[in-house]
């Protein structure tokens, strides 16, 4: 089974950075505007996590934010299956 997805891009209309989390992420009060542009991720069971992705300058290994959200689903689940991601950048990097 595959499952496909977009993941969209947002515009703040306010944005307030309030602190540094533990977790090196930055503590945000924000209101935001999805918009059209997006990326699209496609999923499909495999034995372990795997990230490929269509740009080339972008990090597969854990320092990417979709191999960490993976991770973390996986320890919050309890599940010890994987999964084979697709990455197809379609949203500037770093840019929403």
């Amino acid at each position: 089974m595959t499952i496909s997805l977009e993941a969209f891009a947002k515009v703040n209309l306010s944005l307030l950075v309030l602190g540094k989390r533990a977790d090196g992420f930055h503590e945000l009060d924000t209101i935001f505007q999805t918009i059209d542009l997006a990326d699209r991720l496609t999923f499909e069971a495999a034995p372990a996590l795997e990230l490929q992705v269509d740009d080339p300058s972008l990090p597969t290994g854990d320092d990417n934010l979709v191999m960490r959200a993976a991770r973390a689903l996986q320890q919050t689940t309890g599940h010890r299956g994987g999964a084979r991601i697709a990455l197809e950048k379609r949203i500037p990097h770093g840019a929403g």
